[in-house]
């Protein structure tokens, strides 16, 4: 009974990985944002020149100079945008950031219930991790299949 608990809890660790990735394609998929209307606003703003490579000698001066080119870069593009647009553009990155969270959680707790099925059957520390990398691949796998599908029919 011990191991059938095991990978109940590896399974349904995973399937809150899954899930979740599945369901935000879902629901970006009907969302009206277009990301043409994106590249379209970025087309209209100039993009700032390239941080010069010396500032990496300083790398948190380079990082700060950087991050303040993309902050002003990113405002302008916002202005460019249509009201409406913009709106779109917003739930679109909320609904990604919230699934984000989500399937993070669920990534966190199937990492544990993965090492618990590692213990339960002795393996080797190696077996672990490849069952990360593997079931990691199987997750995004999945979303990419449905979403091939999907387009397909």
């Amino acid at each position: 009974m011990h191991h059938f608990i095991a990978w109940c809890g590896f399974l349904g660790g995973w399937l809150l990985v899954a899930g979740p990735l599945a369901q935000a394609v879902l629901e970006l998929e009907e969302q009206e944002f277009e990301h043409e209307k994106l590249n379209e606003a970025k087309s209209r703003v100039e993009e700032p020149p390239r941080v010069s490579a010396w500032w990496l000698l300083l790398p948190p001066v380079w990082w700060w100079l950087r991050r303040r080119r993309e902050g002003e870069y990113h405002d302008r593009v916002v202005a460019a945008m249509d009201d409406a647009d913009l709106k779109a553009f917003l739930t679109v990155k909320e609904i990604l950031n919230a699934w984000f969270y989500v399937a993070a959680g669920g990534f966190l707790i199937a990492v544990k219930e993965t090492w618990e099925l590692h213990e339960s059957y002795e393996w080797p520390e190696w077996v672990f991790w490849g069952l990360i990398v593997v079931m990691l691949i199987v997750c995004v796998g999945s979303t990419r299949g449905r979403i091939i599908r999907r387009q397909n029919r």
